[in-house]
C-alpha cells in the first residue's frame, strides 16, 4: 500500500492498494461487523475484545452500567459496524483485482476508516495481549508474529489517514 495523496480538484485522497492488502482489510472489517453483531447477544461481555470495543462507562455502578447498555449500546454498535462497512465496501473491489488499484476516500470515509481501524486495532491488541502499543512485538511465535504485523499495518494505515486529515484541516504533521 502506498500513502494516501490528495486528489486534484476533489476533497478526497487516493492510495494504491495491493489486492492482498485490500483482501486483508475487507476480511478484518467483515469479521469486526460479525463480532459487533455478537455483542448484542446475551453473554457477549465475556469476550475481552468486546469489552475493549464497548467499554462499560459505569464500572463501579452495575445499575447505571446496565441502563447504559440498554439505552446506548445498540447505537454504538451500529455506528462501529457502519465504520467497518465503509472500510470493507471501499476495498472489496480491489481485493479481486490482479494488480494494485487506487482507492479513493472522502473526508467522511477517511474518518470512518480511522474509526474502523481503531476498533480493529483494539481487537487485535486484545488478542495479542498488548497493553501499551509502544511495547516491542518482536519475539513472539510465528502466528502471533503475523498478527503483530497486521497490528502494525493497521496502525500505519490509520496514521497515514490521520496525517491527510490533519493536513486538510491545516494542522502541521510530522512526516
Amino acid at each position: 500500500m502506498r500513502r494516501f495523496e490528495p486528489v486534484a480538484g476533489a476533497s478526497a485522497w487516493e492510495a494504491l492498494i495491493e489486492p492482498e492488502e485490500a483482501a486483508l482489510l475487507a476480511t478484518l472489517a467483515r469479521q469486526l461487523q460479525v463480532l459487533l453483531a455478537e455483542s448484542l447477544e446475551p453473554g457477549a461481555d465475556s469476550d475481552p475484545a468486546l469489552r475493549a470495543l464497548l467499554p462499560d462507562p459505569y464500572r463501579h455502578d452495575p445499575e447505571l452500567a446496565e441502563e447504559w447498555r440498554r439505552l446506548s449500546r445498540r447505537g454504538l454498535v451500529e455506528r462501529k459496524t457502519g465504520f467497518a462497512r465503509t472500510l470493507a465496501d471501499l476495498v472489496d473491489p480491489v481485493a479481486d483485482a490482479e494488480h494494485a488499484q487506487p482507492v479513493r476516500v472522502t473526508a467522511d470515509e477517511a474518518l470512518d476508516w480511522v474509526r474502523g481501524i481503531g476498533s480493529l486495532r483494539l481487537v487485535v491488541a486484545e488478542r495479542l495481549g498488548i497493553v501499551d502499543d509502544s511495547e516491542p512485538l518482536g519475539s513472539m511465535g510465528e502466528n502471533v508474529s503475523v498478527l503483530a504485523e497486521v497490528y502494525d499495518f493497521l496502525g500505519w494505515v490509520q496514521d497515514d489517514l490521520v496525517r491527510v486529515l490533519e493536513q486538510a484541516e491545516g494542522h502541521p504533521t510530522h512526516e
